[in-house]
């Protein structure tokens, strides 16, 4: 196996859904299952009930009057506090004090059914379990940066089986937390650890497919996602009369595959060839060959043979000559990697982070990206973390909240082919404003007509269709607005934006319980206000895509907002 090697045509020659690919592809996706577990686990094992103070006497309330038995008192015990009357009656009676609730809480749950109820988490204490999400979140933000460079240095496989391993140790230590600080810290570190498992399964799956293929990754991925989020409900619901922590430790059970992930998951050839290891690779080649019923020479000559055209087409380009079937972004994009000159006359230019800042118009859309992804990311996960305390039974309406984003996934492909990225983008953010809207205004009148709680709940789930719809929407919109050397980095930058929303989105919960139709309202301003930034943005469905920051500022200016040109752009 001398000489380099064409990876793409390895795979074509191997058949891209081979019974090689097939089982790798379905170790990665199954993978993405317990990711999923572990993170909206919380919904369930941090319920806050609806609660209020457990029944008191005089002497609990005042422990020190000597006169208390000579004297009568009236109480109203709300959710966090106890109201002392004067006297028995409502008439001509007095507010003595108010206090807290000295003898602790009833609710409708056992003792022990999630941290809230075990460790007395309500009220002044009440933002522990919200800050036991904040910091998975945090986790995941460093996750992402650590385990991801690990991986490119030491390889997919190690790392992920390492995450993955680790997450299942961690997850189910979790179950023997002696106290919040305990719980919270392990899961800021299960964050990490989460984040680590699912970028490296993610980059090698998507390293095991050929170019025309990988976006098939993306679709699985999704449904996968989906598929876990879906499977919360019937293990909640299962140990819903046991402990959090039996809970907890079915939870972590999702990952105890991983102790035999490294027996069976390969790793990644296209990382192995680049980093020199051929004698792995050619052991992965032979097995795949073997699994595919394909001619391991044959599959090497074809690779070979492809390395060696694409050396030919590079040193034309060193000579001016351009093959003009491939197009001018594919070739700098080559021609980069290679560090060559692609089209004879000056090299790609080379960008980083701060270039963002150092041209207007590039960080105004970058703001507004910014923006629409923090939106997206609050109210996605703060309308998942909510659900349980919706109108009607819990479990259904977590159910709910996961099954629409499958319809929501089908109507983004089909609005993206129809009506292209912005357009789509303005759709679904237009959708959840007035949904949340409309369920924020059912939500105050629910006490006073009751049928108004069940109107909230379909608009709620009609908001989180429209949020993941657009969630994805965004995803795919957002490196399209930067050049070739930029949209890693203005990928890395929305990305890093988001987080601030996910850490943000428990809180919800706690402000709703104050003043309840707070978060609905913010949620629905934030999505209007996204719909009208958004609109300021340039369409990229059906263009080709600008390759230098010069191309681009044209490109901007042609297509922005409902501007544009009758001549496509032909930049890159």
């Amino acid at each position: 196996m001398d000489g380099p090697l064409d990876v793409d045509q390895i795979w074509k020659s191997l058949g891209t859904w081979g019974r090689y690919q097939r089982g790798q592809m379905f170790l990665c996706l199954i993978a993405v299952v317990p990711v999923a577990f572990h993170l909206l686990c919380i919904v369930f094992i941090a319920y806050r009930p609806p609660h209020q103070c457990k029944e008191a006497t005089i002497k609990d309330i005042f422990p020190h009057q000597d006169d208390y038995e000579n004297s009568t008192y009236r109480f109203v015990f709300n959710k966090c506090s106890i109201d002392v009357y004067s006297n028995e009656t409502d008439s001509n009676s007095t507010l003595i004090t108010s206090t807290d609730c000295v003898s602790g809480y009833k609710y409708d749950v056992h003792r022990d059914a999630s941290i809230v109820t075990e460790w007395d988490l309500f009220c002044e204490g009440g933002e522990v379990a919200e800050l036991a999400q904040t910091m998975v979140i945090l986790g995941q933000g460093i996750g992402a940066v650590l385990f991801s460079a690990l991986a490119d240095r030491y390889g997919r496989k190690p790392v992920h089986v390492f995450c993955h391993i680790s997450m299942f140790a961690v997850t189910l230590g979790t179950a023997w937390s002696s106290n919040p600080a305990v719980f919270i810290a392990l899961r800021c570190i299960m964050g990490a650890l989460q984040s680590g498992t699912g970028l490296t399964v993610a980059v090698a799956a998507l390293e095991s497919l050929p170019v025309n293929s990988r976006y098939l990754w993306e679709i699985a991925d999704i449904v996968c996602w989906t598929t876990g989020c879906i499977l919360v409900v019937p293990v909640a619901y299962i140990f819903r009369d046991m402990s959090w922590r039996a809970m907890q430790i079915a939870f972590a059970v999702g990952s105890a595959y991983s102790l035999l992930e490294y027996w069976f998951l390969e790793e990644s050839l296209r990382w192995l060839l680049a980093n020199g290891k051929k004698k792995r690779a050619e052991r992965i080649i032979r097995m795949a060959a073997k699994m595919n019923g394909k001619d391991y020479e044959s599959v090497i000559k074809a690779a070979s043979a492809k390395a060696r055209e694409m050396e030919t087409f590079l040193k034309s380009n060193d000579n001016g000559t351009v093959d003009s079937s491939t197009s001018k972004e594919e070739s700098m994009v080559d021609g980069y990697k290679e560090g060559k000159d692609v089209l004879g006359k000056t090299k790609p230019e080379k960008y980083n982070t701060l270039t963002i800042f150092r041209h207007k118009r590039i960080l105004l859309n970058s703001l507004i990206i910014w923006y629409t992804w923090t939106t997206n990311s609050l109210v996605y996960y703060a309308l998942y973390l909510g659900s349980t305390s919706l109108s009607g039974n819990r479990y259904l309406n977590y159910f709910l909240m996961a099954l629409v984003e499958y319809p929501a996934a089908l109507s983004q492909w089909y609005s993206i082919k129809r009506y292209g990225r912005r357009k789509s983008c303005l759709i679904f953010h237009s959708i959840a404003g007035i949904s949340l809207a409309v369920s924020t205004v059912c939500l105050i009148y629910t006490e006073d007509v009751t049928a108004l709680g069940t109107v909230s709940l379909v608009f709620n789930l009609l908001g989180k269709y429209a949020i993941t719809a657009s969630f994805s929407t965004i995803f795919l919109y957002t490196p399209e607005l930067y050049p070739t050397n930029l949209r890693s980095a203005g990928l890395g930058l929305a990305s890093t934006c988001s987080r601030m929303g996910g850490m943000l989105a428990p809180f919800a919960t706690s402000v709703a319980s104050v003043v309840v139709w707070l978060p609905g309202a913010v949620f629905s301003v934030m999505c209007f206000l996204t719909v009208y930034l958004t609109s300021f943005l340039p369409e990229t469905s059906g263009h080709e895509l600008p390759t230098t920051i010069s191309e681009l500022k044209l490109w901007y200016k042609a297509n922005t907002g409902g501007r544009k040109k009758s001549t496509k752009t032909a930049d890159s």
